[in-house]
């Protein structure tokens, strides 16, 4: 009779895992968009009953191209597709629970709908882990998935980034709309999602880490990330799991460089002269306000300037600030800034792995007084036109629209330290011309194509830029690993040229920390660094020769 029981015993247990012993999280894919009339009157009859049961779903909206404006989609339209071809979605609104949808929005959810699925066990259970990065501008999505019960066919682990809620101050679209929730922004690698048929055994867990970068975002504290398991041979659902990305203060002063750029705005890579005024983003990641803030910044490792904001700066906030210009010597090529911030409250930043930043620009290509410039339009010239203007907005030289696509050759009389625009104005989405400028001495200058509809700018200038020596101007991919780094890193680039040069390590307020020889070899370089008498903090690996700097790195010491 025991062994007649423990067999029975046995059974039910096989019978259970075989049905799953995991609760299930419902999950709802919304199809959706900002100038669909009816999504206007379905969408608000459908979140009272999704706000209702927000503890049982994971929701995740796909704005979608049609019918009208929407900039959401524009944000991320691949991927929005790509889930509009998987379930074959040809009119908005629609909805999915579970893979499941009636045609009928207000059918498909119901408080009924949702529990009945609720109440289905999972084979699987998820947790989500979500970690933001020193930078404030990434985070680190961790994804446990546990089998529990039965293996499926073709399980896909798919992970989302979502904004909770986008609110506009007036409606994006045409029907009206102003709040839209839980709006994807990014699958995580992408759509496809990851294969998890190698999770086969009841108990067996693996977890997937991907990285997101802050991209396209109207509110970065709104995020949230959601993961589901999918059978793509069947489309079933098996489970789900949201969580929202929680931003916990620093206790003490602590302040992050969120995004830093050299030109003076966010956009700009290429700078015209000797002179430029950077930009900093500074967010507030710690619990006590900021009120003052002591930056240094340098060009090439030589120039440097420093700078105290005033003001004030709560957690979480952020302050866009424009650094008093700075004077440089121009590299012909790359050029390096970097900038730190020193002292926080006239006091020390208690977490300075984010408080520094190393940026590369190129210099604007620079010619001779005596120039020549010269147009050749494509075979659409009536549609192509272009000015050149100095520094100060005064016209130069303008042209077009052309009647014949012979090449034109124009004369230009410069100034010494002056800084130039060739703007185009194309009609025409195809290629439809390309310019050149030649210095006094017939060197080609510039060489740029006309290519898409509407204006594009290129700058040169006629200051002097500096040409480095040829190792200077072809190492390339200067890289230190690992790093973050405890005691030994590896600092690997590839040079064109053997020789001598001088490797430096800087703190974050420039100070040289150490200065040696080294012998550079013709290829590949990987030169070992023992960091283990530097203190806990940031610092920058300059590699120098001949007075030229070849390039700088920042490292992180734990």
């Amino acid at each position: 009779m025991k062994a007649f029981n423990l067999t029975i015993l046995l059974f039910c247990i096989w019978i259970s895992s075989l049905l799953g012993q995991s609760q299930r999280k419902v999950l709802i894919e919304h199809f959706t968009q900002a100038s669909c009339g009816p999504c206007a009157a379905i969408n608000p009859q459908l979140q009272p009953i999704l706000e209702r049961n927000k503890t049982k779903i994971t929701k995740i909206t796909h704005q979608v191209s049609w019918p009208g404006v929407d900039p959401m989609n524009k944000d991320n339209p691949g991927e929005v597709q790509d889930r509009v071809n998987y379930y074959g979605v040809t009119g908005v609104p629609d909805i999915f629970l579970d893979a499941y949808s009636s045609g009928n929005p207000t059918q498909t959810i119901t408080d009924a709908s949702i529990q009945n699925e609720y109440l289905k066990p999972s084979p699987y259970e998820i947790s989500i882990n979500n970690t933001v990065l020193p930078d404030y501008n990434s985070i680190e999505v961790e994804v446990t998935v546990k089998l529990t019960g039965a293996t499926t066919t073709k399980p896909v682990l798919r992970i989302a980034v979502l904004e909770k809620i986008i609110s506009w101050t007036s409606p994006p679209g045409s029907n009206g709309e102003k709040n839209f929730y839980h709006v994807m922004k990014k699958y995580l690698p992408s759509s496809k999602g990851i294969s998890i048929s190698d999770i086969n055994q009841p108990g067996q867990t693996k977890t997937f880490k991907y990285v997101y970068k802050f991209d396209k975002l109207y509110n970065f504290k709104n995020l949230e990330t959601a993961a589901f398991i999918q059978d793509d041979a069947t489309k079933e659902i098996h489970q789900s799991e949201n969580k929202e990305v929680l931003f916990t203060p620093t206790a003490g002063l602590d302040v992050a460089i969120k995004q830093a750029n050299p030109t003076g705005n966010f956009i700009d890579t290429v700078i015209c002269g000797n002179q430029t005024a950077p930009i900093v983003k500074i967010i507030n990641t710690g619990n006590q306000s900021v009120t003052a803030l002591d930056f240094i910044y340098s060009v090439n490792g030589i120039a440097q300037s420093t700078y105290q904001w005033t003001g004030k700066l709560d957690f979480l906030k952020e302050v866009d600030i424009v650094l008093p210009a700075i004077n440089f010597t121009a590299y012909k090529g790359q050029n390096t800034m970097n900038i730190s911030v020193n002292k926080v409250n006239g006091g020390d930043d208690i977490n300075v792995i984010n408080n520094a930043s190393s940026l590369n620009f190129q210099s604007a290509p620079s010619t001779t007084i005596l120039s020549t410039f010269e147009m050749k339009p494509g075979a659409q010239p009536a549609l192509l036109s272009f000015t050149i203007k100095d520094d100060q907005g005064k016209l130069i030289l303008s042209d077009g629209p052309f009647t014949d696509n012979t090449a034109k050759t124009y004369f230009l009389n410069l100034e010494k330290d002056r800084c130039y625009t060739v703007q185009t104005i194309n009609s025409t989405s195809s290629l439809n011309g390309t310019y050149k400028i030649f210095d006094e001495q017939i060197n080609l200058i510039i060489q740029q194509r006309v290519l898409g509809v509407g204006t594009a700018e290129r700058d040169f200038g006629t200051y002097t830029v500096t040409v480095a020596n040829q190792d200077v101007s072809n190492a390339k991919n200067l890289k230190l690993f690992p790093n973050p780094v405890n005691d030994f890193s590896t600092l690997e680039f590839t040079s064109n040229h053997s020789g001598t040069a001088q490797l430096l390590i800087l703190d974050v307020n420039g100070n040289q920390i150490s200065d040696k020889s080294i012998q550079l070899n013709s290829g590949l370089n990987q030169i070992p660094l023992n960091l283990k008498n530097l203190n806990s903090g940031v610092y920058f690996i300059q590699l120098n020769q001949n007075n030229q700097l070849i390039g700088t790195s920042r490292l992180i010491r734990f």
